[in-house]
């Protein structure tokens, strides 16, 4: 991307967060499982395009890869199903659904100019289209490297 002062998602890491549900226990694991086993969703294609940043360009704190205007309408109705079926689970829900894949998350501002005009020239960029077929609930854990994400249960979208 450029020389700012960032960490960058690995690959193998790159993913939507539907929900994020924080620390949870078991009994709660299996209570989500429940509620997303009873969903029934159907595969579809999302074309990835643009960047961007939150909390926004001027301060960016997380540079993101967005969902091309054509894709909005199937990956946020699936989300909605199970943002609504994962109702009062889990952490309150503090932001609206903003599909979006985290890229990177900057440390500090360094070179933050070169991240401003990354993002300038990037906004409208096309990265192709991927198809979702599954849901996974995932389990994070932190360490000084990054975190590391674990498939819990996936669940095959029709």
């Amino acid at each position: 991307m450029t020389r700012a002062d960032q960490k960058v998602v690995a690959r193998d890491n790159l993913h939507f967060t539907v929900k994020f549900l924080g620390e949870v226990s078991e009994d709660t694991v299996k209570e989500v499982d429940r509620r997303l086993r009873g969903l029934t969703l159907s595969s579809f294609d999302v074309q990835v395009r643009g960047v961007g940043a939150f909390p926004d360009q001027r301060r960016p704190r997380v540079v993101w890869a967005g969902v091309a205007r054509e894709s909005e309408q199937a990956i946020d109705g699936a989300a909605s199903a199970v943002i609504g079926a994962l109702a009062g689970v889990g952490k309150p829900d503090d932001h609206e659904f903003h599909a979006h894949i985290t890229l990177s998350r900057v440390r500090s501002p360094l070179n933050g100019g070169a991240l401003i005009s990354f993002l300038q020239q990037n906004a409208g960029r096309d990265f192709g289209a991927t198809r979702v077929t599954s849901l996974r609930l995932k389990s994070s854990v932190l360490s000084p490297g990054g975190p590391t994400y674990v498939d819990v249960k996936e669940y095959v979208l029709g």
